[in-house]
């Protein structure tokens, strides 16, 4: 039985693999008229012209309108081609052939066009299902992380300032400051795994970055607490990759999977929301006392913070790999296909601002942005900076409340002060009206509701 949405996602077969469906279930029923009667291999003269019926109408409901329509113009091609062989004349007795062609025809049509409609909406209803699924993991995501900060806070002494998110907060970022052109794991790598040491209590572990096609790459490995051996072959690790969540000992041991001798107590892996990832962690050696279900929770959930700073470090609006023009494409597609709609919102800083006003206020808002919102900074000719927010599966309603929390947190940056009125704030709605060019033109004239923060 299916659980979740991705397995009942329509994969159809290859083109070809389609048209020979469509040919044999097209022939196979004229076949089995042969067996029955072959005076009358159509049956069209026994009371059993439902028969011809059969294969558009099972062709149309597996593979839609235009499969369903070719198998009924085959069907019909076999009729005359049973009254060229029998009777010598392809158009012989229309008033009883010709209903019956035309029967077919709609037969395909109709099932094919119901087939599609359905195909449509399970599409629609998977685009949603995973832009919710997506907000819902991160959603837990930082529930976990709170959940476990509280638990810490809890244990330690009152008078210890810092919890275990203000520490991933700091460490965030250093993410947000490198350079897009560089990358994280070499620069950061040591502290990622001085950060477990230090709130994980791992004392040996190596971080192992993964390439494009997800392979190991032990020579760029980055060991805390010294060099231990051990195999990149090992049961443990190729389970930690096919699985994609973290492996210990004892889950190891529950699926069967030959621990003897074991050099590794827990596999941890470095992915983000995306389901990618981006780097694992081989932990050796750490406290027997410290080797429980709540404590192994907390390796999953900060292995899951870290792909997740991975992720953002690689996209950031900055990063010159970032396609704005692709990402807007995709939920436009979504619109136009799907009537999916989203929000672009424009929020333009005057040139008379500074770069030092500018930025904190640019940061701010990028704080406060959901798993699925996208953003990036453009400059025009007056080199004034515009902010652009997608918020993808966002009503225009929605804009006057998105509009007034930017209001507030615009209005709480020092230094702004009488300048809010410099700053503009408008929308345009992904309805897959407009182009991704004009969306993203500059000079685009259209009717929006704005606000002056």
């Amino acid at each position: 039985m299916a659980t979740r949405i991705d397995e009942l996602k329509p994969f159809e077969p290859p083109r070809w693999l389609r048209l020979l469906e469509t040919v044999v279930i097209t022939l196979a029923l004229p076949a089995v008229g042969w067996l029955i009667n072959p005076q009358d291999p159509l049956l069209l003269g026994s009371g059993l012209t439902w028969l011809l019926a059969i294969a558009p109408l099972l062709v149309g409901m597996r593979y839609g309108f235009a499969w369903g329509f070719s198998s009924a113009l085959l069907g019909v091609t076999f009729i005359g081609m049973e009254g060229w062989w029998f009777h010598g004349d392809v158009f012989i007795d229309r008033t009883q052939r010709l209903p019956i062609a035309i029967a077919l025809i709609l037969v395909g049509m109709v099932a094919g066009e119901m087939a599609d409609v359905w195909r449509r909406r399970l599409q629609k209803m998977t685009v949603i299902y995973h832009a919710q699924s997506t907000r819902l993991e991160e959603f837990v995501r930082h529930y976990q992380l709170l959940r476990v900060s509280h638990d810490q806070l809890a244990e330690r002494l009152a008078a210890n300032p810092f919890t275990l998110r203000d520490a991933l907060k700091a460490l965030e970022k250093k993410y947000q400051h490198l350079p897009p052109n560089q990358a994280p794991l070499r620069h950061f790598g040591n502290e990622l795994l001085a950060f477990l040491a230090q709130h994980a209590r791992v004392q040996q572990a190596a971080l192992i970055p993964l390439d494009d096609q997800q392979q190991l790459h032990a020579e760029q490995a980055i060991w805390f607490g010294g060099e231990a051996p051990f195999d990149l072959d090992d049961p443990m690790l190729r389970a930690c990759l096919e699985q994609r969540r973290m492996i210990c000992l004892k889950s190891a041991m529950e699926q069967g999977i030959n621990v003897d001798n074991a050099p590794l107590t827990a596999v941890v892996p470095l992915i983000d929301i995306a389901e990618h990832i981006h780097a694992v962690v081989a932990v050796t050696a750490m406290p027997f006392i410290d080797f429980h279900r709540g404590h192994l929770h907390l390796l999953a959930v900060l292995g899951a913070q870290f792909g997740d700073m991975l992720h953002q470090a690689q996209h950031s609006p900055h990063d010159p790999h970032f396609n704005q023009h692709a990402c807007v494409a995709q939920w436009v597609r979504h619109a136009r296909d799907h009537q999916l709609t989203s929000l672009l919102v424009l929020i333009d800083f005057s040139a008379q601002l500074s770069p030092a006003q500018v930025q904190p206020v640019i940061d701010k808002i990028l704080s406060q942005q959901r798993g699925l919102d996208r953003s990036w900074v453009s400059f025009d000719d007056d080199l004034h900076h515009r902010l652009y927010v997608l918020l993808p599966l966002t009503q225009p309603q929605a804009f006057d409340i998105y509009a007034k929390r930017l209001q507030e947190i615009i209005a709480a940056q020092p230094g702004i002060g009488e300048s809010c009125e410099q700053i503009r704030i408008t929308h345009r709605v992904i309805d897959g009206r407009l182009s991704v060019k004009k969306l993203l033109d500059q000079q685009v004239s259209q009717e929006v509701a704005h606000v002056h923060a």
